[in-house]
């Protein structure tokens, strides 16, 4: 992507670091379970930095650069991509939450390589008790949990009112009464350790809560971390489509390699067949036509935010639909190629079946559901509020 919104020195540290993330892909998939090593080379290179600001040690990448980085680690290791992803999108959610109170465990992340997980969906609660405040419950969906030193959960804060009141809280991943439970058995992303959390009648500290307000307004953020809002996820969308990228290229090199039997004839190369060079244009076509629209809206966003343009009026419309044709056109273009492999490509060992098990969790998470997506962006055209 040539546009003067990419730091090429970001992408570059992700570049430096691919060979390896892919090498102990198919270990870390066994194991349900990045390796150290894996996850000193993410600490080393600063991509867990990414979204912080630069007065706490970030680098502020904005959403062109970790677009280029989820999906160069995604063709690697999807499951590497998912976690960093996962971890950014907590640091940004902690400052805008904290503000300056966040520099503790935000520079803990730039100074030391700390790993924040986060359980955004609410649920447990806090109780205010005779000895402070206590928190239960259980979270799931915690990817990178089992390197986490804090943990930002969302959950029910103390209030006289019947109604509920939600916020946040952030806490040490060793504090008594925590329990990471072994819980990610799973098709897709196995070693993103997407664990459940259970908290036990925890005795937490008030400067740990947060009320569900920003304590740093969207306008207030640093330029290259400001983000959309409005729902759009952009490393499920770019770490999916990186994927589809490595199955593309695997399969490529496999056609151009190995033969296979035709009726009352010689074998030929699967690359010589028509019908499976259908297949490839087909497979590519689908997923160059996704990453072409997410990649304008992205540099189309992020020109507005650098040059103080309001957004278009259907900006974020335009990113939902980009996000959603990423995750569904990956999906469908490692499908395809299928057709190309035959049974050879349900072989574990082999990293096809991993990526055609990978690709799919673009459309599995509930908030980017593709028909919940469809209702938004209908709704949207039509003029329904």
């Amino acid at each position: 992507m040539e546009t003067k919104f990419l730091d090429n020195e970001i992408l570059d540290r992700a570049k430096s670091i691919s060979k390896g993330l892919a090498d102990r892909a198919y270990e870390a998939d066994q194991a349900k379970k990045l390796s150290q090593q894996s996850v000193d080379a993410v600490i080393d290179t600063g991509l867990l930095a990414m979204t912080l600001p630069k007065f706490f040690g970030g680098t502020e990448a904005n959403f062109v650069t970790r677009y280029e980085v989820f999906k160069h680690l995604g063709s690697a290791c999807a499951a590497t991509s998912w976690c960093v992803g996962n971890h950014g999108a907590a640091c940004g959610r902690l400052y805008s939450l904290m503000g300056e109170k966040s520099s503790p465990y935000l520079k803990d992340v730039s100074e030391n390589g700390a790993v924040i997980s986060q359980g955004v969906v609410p649920s447990g609660e806090i109780i205010k008790s005779s000895d402070g405040f206590r928190l239960s419950g259980r979270w799931q969906f915690l990817s990178f949990s089992l390197f986490a030193k804090w943990v930002l959960l969302c959950t029910k804060l103390p209030t006289d009112s019947e109604i509920p009141k939600i916020g946040y809280v952030i806490l040490p991943i060793d504090l008594p009464g925590l329990e990471i439970q072994d819980t990610w058995h799973t098709m897709s992303l196995r070693a993103s350790m997407s664990n459940d959390l259970l908290a036990d009648n925890v005795v937490i500290e008030e400067d740990w809560i947060m009320e569900n307000k920003p304590a740093v307004p969207g306008a207030e953020m640093p330029v290259g971390l400001r983000a959309p809002g409005g729902g759009f996820s952009l490393g499920p969308a770019a770490t999916v489509l990186g994927v589809a990228e490595a199955a593309i290229a695997e399969t490529i090199k496999i056609a151009n390699a190995t033969n296979v039997s035709t009726m009352n004839a010689d074998p030929v190369k699967r690359s010589e067949k028509i019908g499976n060079q259908f297949v490839i244009a087909d497979s590519v076509t689908e997923l160059e036509s996704a990453k072409a629209f997410l990649s304008q809206e992205l540099i189309n966003f992020t020109y507005e935010i650098y040059n103080g343009i309001p957004h278009a009026e259907d900006r974020i419309i335009k990113l939902k639909m980009a996000g959603n044709l990423a995750r569904e056109n990956a999906q469908s273009s490692v499908e395809r190629l299928f057709k190309i492999r035959g049974a050879n490509g349900l072989y574990e060992t082999n990293s096809f079946e991993r990526y055609y098990r990978d690709v799919r969790i673009g459309t599995l998470p509930s908030p980017s559901n593709p028909d919940m997506i469809r209702e938004q962006i209908g709704r949207h055209m039509f003029g329904i509020k």
